[in-house]
């Protein structure tokens, strides 16, 4: 048996983690048995489609290299990909089940479900359908139809039995048919509910494997009731339910919450690494062996084990997720770093544009995100004198030091004639040698003297970057400033 894992998201909003995570782990689990991994577009819940969703959940998953073997960009033969386009073959699988009498025509209106809920809720009830049109007569059944009476079908539940499954992740799972209500398959406007679009879609497709989160539990009996009326039960489908994702303070993740960053559009734009966001989500629910935390893409397929799966709460910490990510920035090579961080430069480099490779590399180690440079670049080289923090220096280093080693430092400078990094180097030896300095005593002023800044990246490479002219500049304007 070829395993067959799919994502299926409705285009009502955009690409969300929780999708993200949903779509990652089948994807793993598909391609670690050597399976396939499909994206469908459940698109019937017309109302709250939004534009541009579709887009961006196609969009964002090759953005995480999450590739679908079949899809609504690349089909397959087990299409269509899109729920709206075989709105026929619900309605023709809805009337065949009413012809065997395990479905029924429903003609009760809103007014009337609203207030049977009601009633139900008042008595301490659980809500569930009273059953009003199960038993009307083929008589009334026709009457209301040539009247052409709204209708939707339902299902109609065997009562006092079990629906049973063993869950890859919760294991064996009971629900009684008596917690149940029989459940709508088709609207009066023929489009098909969830449960029943999903159960047919997942048979057409060959589905093997449904993982999803666990807010799909409550559907999971329905979905089999329905497979079960359908004849598709002879090709087993294996469900598991993933642990619900929380937020700093222990609640279930909601799109409410706006201090959290929720949806992989806005990762993108801050200059996340894809490989990064693979790497956090999977490991929201799911352990790794060896407790190891870094991976590729391809080793996270290889070690990939549903057995790990775990039922306790996921907690989205963000801290993590700029630890990953500085790790994936670590492990790029200098030229594929460069090419992923310049786009995300918003500030102008005009007059260090020789030095742009250097100056982005400086940051390498300490990247948690490309558009993070802005702000380490302005902070690094675009400061100007500050008289407070030129105090506090030489409050630490003393004035005399502060000034031979400003001295000697520029007479070096001046001295050099081809500007090299290995000059640069020389530089700063000669400094050290010729003002008997070192520590702070050496580093704070030179580092000053060049970006107006106690600390900073490499002292060779900021030397080099801001270069002679400036430098001799800058220590003039200090000297002048502490006569």
């Amino acid at each position: 048996m070829k395993y067959r894992l799919r994502y299926a998201p409705s285009p009502t909003g955009f690409f969300h983690i929780g999708g993200a995570r949903t779509a990652l782990l089948n994807y793993l689990y598909a391609k670690h048995f050597a399976g396939e991994f499909i994206v469908r577009i459940e698109d019937t819940d017309v109302e709250r489609n939004v534009e541009g969703g579709i887009d961006s959940q196609l969009n964002n998953l090759a953005w995480m290299n999450i590739a679908p073997d079949e899809s609504l960009k690349n089909p397959g033969k087990f299409g269509p990909y899109v729920q709206s386009e075989k709105l026929k073959r619900y309605q023709d699988l809805a009337h065949e089940l009413l012809k065997q009498n395990k479905a029924y025509y429903c003609f009760c209106t809103k007014e009337e479900l609203d207030k049977n809920r009601k009633i139900a809720l008042e008595n301490g009830q659980t809500p569930k359908y009273n059953r009003a049109c199960l038993h009307l007569s083929q008589a009334e059944i026709q009457a209301k139809l040539a009247t052409n009476v709204p209708y939707v079908i339902r299902l109609k539940m065997t009562d006092n039995i079990n629906i049973e499954w063993d869950d890859l992740i919760r294991g064996h799972m009971s629900v009684p048919t008596s917690a149940l209500t029989d459940p709508v398959l088709l609207k009066a406007n023929g489009i098909p509910m969830y449960n029943f679009a999903v159960v047919v879609d997942d048979y057409d497709m060959q589905i093997t494997h449904v993982l999803r989160g666990d807010e799909h539990l409550s559907n999971t009996p329905y979905q089999i009731a329905i497979k079960q009326a359908l004849g598709f039960d002879k090709q087993p489908i294996a469900y598991g339910h993933m642990s619900i994702i929380v937020d700093e303070t222990g609640k279930k993740l909601s799109k409410r919450n706006k201090e959290l960053k929720q949806f992989i559009e806005d990762y993108k734009t801050m200059g996340f690494l894809p490989i990064a966001i693979d790497n956090f989500l999977a490991l929201l629910g799911w352990t790794a062996p060896n407790n190891k935390e870094i991976f590729s893409l391809t080793e996270l397929v290889t070690i990939f084990d549903p057995k790990r799966l775990s039922k306790a709460p996921a907690f989205f910490d963000f801290k993590k997720l700029l630890w990953i990510s500085s790790q994936h920035f670590k492990l790029l090579g200098d030229e594929q770093y460069l090419l992923f961080v310049k786009p995300f430069l918003k500030i102008s480099l005009d007059k260090w544009q020789n030095n742009l490779g250097t100056i982005l590399l400086m940051f390498k180690s300490q990247l948690q995100y490309a558009g993070q440079l802005n702000d380490l670049i302005t902070q690094t080289f675009c400061l100007d004198y500050d008289e407070s923090v030129c105090r506090k220096i030489i409050d630490e280093v003393g004035i005399d030091s502060f000034k031979k080693c400003l001295l000697t430092f520029k007479t070096h400078v001046n001295n050099c004639q081809e500007w090299t990094l290995s000059n640069v180097d020389e530089i700063i030896n000669l400094t050290k040698k010729d003002s008997g300095l070192q520590g702070k005593a050496l580093y704070m002023p030179m580092r000053y003297a060049c970006i107006f800044k106690e600390h900073g990246p490499e002292m060779n490479k900021i030397i080099f970057v801001v270069g002679k002219q400036n430098i001799i500049k800058n220590i003039e304007k200090l000297l002048g400033a502490i006569q």
